[in-house]
């Protein structure tokens, strides 16, 4: 795999106008939609265009100004494969038609957006198409075009990419043993905007947890993210029912397909109250600010967002050991506690740990903000993007 690098100088000269391909957006709002709204509204403060090119869901209108995002959204019908199929074709002819003055075509994740980009981008007027990969293993996007037909087809797609961006050498080392070698790679991280998560006195917790209408006198773990198989949140229910911790409790912010199984198993396995469901939200920042843990036992990740807007409020995290985990917490302990996957036992003896231990969270939690401070602040991701785009303009 030919590496670009981590790119750490922007060097682009007047404004750009970009496009976001994504196949979700609002209202819709999960880590990678979030993401997306983070560059995009951080591109345009510096003075550049970003115009969000996505899937139209019932109710939404075809054009709209979101935070400040030009959004377009284009047909999809059937399901599965075809739904992704006919919004490739609707959002490609879009492209074709009214997208020839973008110079830069980005793609969030390798399936459909990518092909979307590839297909729609008008290559007489430099145009420049990059594709984010944003998880390895089992739940990332080479192994779901290893599963889908047509493999073969998807990867001659891939090769006509200008760059791929990764957020972490493992997604870098499948990229190279699916034959993608030739391409650019660029690893830049997620990132987070650590002036509006940030971390509150005891006073502002206690105000935030009464008007969530959360404990106010206890101590809260809390897992944040969509109810998945690949987030596990089995995996959390299972520890916590292992541990007697009457002064805590653990709230799953979020909603998805497990939600109800995992409210049957918390009721079947847990203390009568002790965990608690808050549902979708678009508040998150304030959920984590209220909270003293996060927890994160996730079978797969990138670069999670909810872990970076955690640490950047300050919170201690146990989160499960794997790659965009490690590559963000560190393995020597000082910001974080990582966890065997998959081992109850280990994610509960580390949930404990913290819950008896004040002046432990304290420590971990200001060393999780200075790693983010350090690292993953959007002012820093920025213009690592913005170097990307300008050597894809100088090559």
């Amino acid at each position: 795999m030919r590496t670009g690098g981590t790119p750490e100088k922007a060097g682009t000269a007047g404004s750009l106008d970009i496009c976001f391909v994504s196949a979700s957006y609002w209202p819709l709002w999960g880590g990678a939609e979030r993401q997306c709204q983070l560059l995009g509204a951080e591109l345009q403060r510096r003075g550049h265009r970003v115009t969000v090119l996505t899937r139209a869901q019932p109710g939404t209108p075809g054009r709209e100004i979101v935070d400040r995002l030009a959004i377009r959204r284009t047909v999809a019908f059937g399901s599965g494969v075809i739904r992704s199929l006919s919004w490739t074709l609707s959002a490609a002819s879009w492209l074709r038609r009214h997208g020839r003055d973008f110079h830069i075509i980005q793609c969030y994740q390798l399936l459909s957006p990518t092909h979307v980009g590839v297909l729609g981008h008008h290559s007489s007027r430099s145009q420049r198409v990059v594709a984010l990969a944003e998880c390895s293993g089992a739940y990332g996007d080479i192994a779901e075009i290893r599963r889908l037909p047509a493999t073969g087809l998807r990867r001659q797609l891939l090769l006509r990419v200008d760059a791929f961006v990764t957020l972490t050498r493992d997604i870098q080392a499948e990229l190279a043993g699916f034959g993608l070698e030739r391409v650019p790679s660029y690893l830049i991280p997620n990132a987070v905007d650590a002036s509006v998560f940030t971390p509150v006195d005891p006073e502002e917790k206690q105000a935030l947890r009464r008007r969530l209408g959360l404990p106010e006198d206890l101590t809260l773990c809390v897992f944040a993210g969509r109810l998945t198989a690949q987030k596990n949140p089995e995996l959390l229910i299972e520890a916590w029912c292992r541990l007697d911790l009457p002064r805590a409790r653990l709230t799953f912010v979020g909603d998805g397909p497990l939600r109800a199984s995992l409210e049957s198993l918390a009721r079947a396995r847990c203390r009568d109250g002790h965990v608690l469901f808050a549902g979708a939200t678009t508040d998150v920042v304030s959920y984590l600010r209220s909270a003293d843990v996060l927890v994160l036992p996730s079978r797969a990740e990138g670069i999670p967002t909810v872990l970076l807007e955690a640490m950047a409020c300050g919170l201690p995290v146990v989160a499960t050991n794997v790659a965009g985990n490690r590559e963000v917490v560190g393995v020597d302990g000082t910001a974080g506690r990582l966890v065997p996957a998959d081992e109850p036992a280990a994610l509960a003896e580390a949930v404990a740990t913290l819950v008896a231990s004040a002046s432990l969270r304290r420590e971990l939690g200001t060393a999780a903000r200075a790693v983010v401070e350090k690292r993953f602040d959007i002012q820093r991701v920025v213009t690592q993007y913005l170097s990307l785009y300008a050597a894809l303009h100088s090559a």
